[in-house]
């Protein structure tokens, strides 16, 4: 069983522009472990065992270590790359200290792990580290809370400004991780307001007026500036919504109502 293993690694592979790893396709160290679990656990509740005994309890908890920073691998991993560009933003950052601490831990103890992988590959190495285990156990709970944190901060962003219960989470972090870049709401403005396909800024990315869909453009009477929200963008796009226009009714008059 011993000898299935014998070139068996785990497939570091470069990620994007992030300076660390992540594995690659794990199906065949999966299938090793299946069909090894099940002879090792079969063998442990033969009788005749005893001659073994302490050979195949070691090999099965080497199996189920496996196992076990195999799940919390991936798991770790497909959370890890979720969230990496969000809390790459320092306007993130800077509304969500305590989770963007959280996750600095999580991306270093990453980092650290993945580049020790990149060395040493080899799937039976790995799993007799038993602190890689923990490390990426500690890592999971870590993402969950920040998960939780994150969800928390979204549904205050929501309630401040309820058109936002009609964008995505993704939709939301893509507006929320660039704040002093108010074009960032233009693609989702459809969702938000209806009528209104974008909002027409000047050279100094102040909102001027609202366009529609068919380029029928509605000037403010009041412009507004962005900038003086200081990121929050829910409180610029509520002057959008309130801010009279100069123009009697057609498609845009009635954002205020809709």
């Amino acid at each position: 069983m011993r000898a299935d293993w014998d070139g068996v690694e785990f497939r570091c592979i470069e990620y994007k522009d992030t300076g660390t790893y992540i594995i690659g396709g794990t199906d065949e160290v999966q299938a090793i472990l299946d069909d090894q679990i099940v002879k090792t656990q079969s063998m442990c509740a033969s009788p005749f065992i005893k001659a073994l005994e302490k050979e195949a309890n070691a090999w099965n908890d080497l199996l189920n270590t496996l196992q076990d920073m195999l799940d919390n691998w991936l798991t770790c991993q497909g959370v890890w790359q979720y969230l990496e560009p969000i809390f790459s933003s320092p306007d993130i950052m800077k509304q969500m200290p305590e989770e963007g601490e959280k996750f600095q831990q999580v991306d270093q103890m990453w980092r650290e792990m993945m580049e020790e992988a990149a060395k040493t590959p080899a799937c039976l190495i790995i799993a007799q580290d038993k602190e890689r285990l923990r490390m990426l156990q500690e890592c999971n709970s870590l993402l969950d809370d920040i998960q939780k944190g994150l969800a928390a901060y979204l549904e205050v962003k929501r309630v401040a400004f309820p058109r936002f219960f009609f964008l995505s989470n993704d939709e939301m972090l893509e507006i929320l991780s660039e704040t002093k870049d108010p074009l960032r709401v233009q693609p989702h403005l459809k969702k938000c307001f209806e009528g209104i396909n974008v909002l027409d800024f000047n050279e100094k990315v102040q909102i001027t007026g609202m366009v529609s869909a068919e380029g029928e453009k509605v000037p403010m009477r009041t412009m507004i500036d962005p900038a003086k929200s200081n990121g929050a963008v829910e409180m610029w796009l509520i002057q959008v919504r309130c801010c009279p226009h100069s123009r009697g009714p057609s498609k845009l008059s009635a954002l205020g109502q809709n």
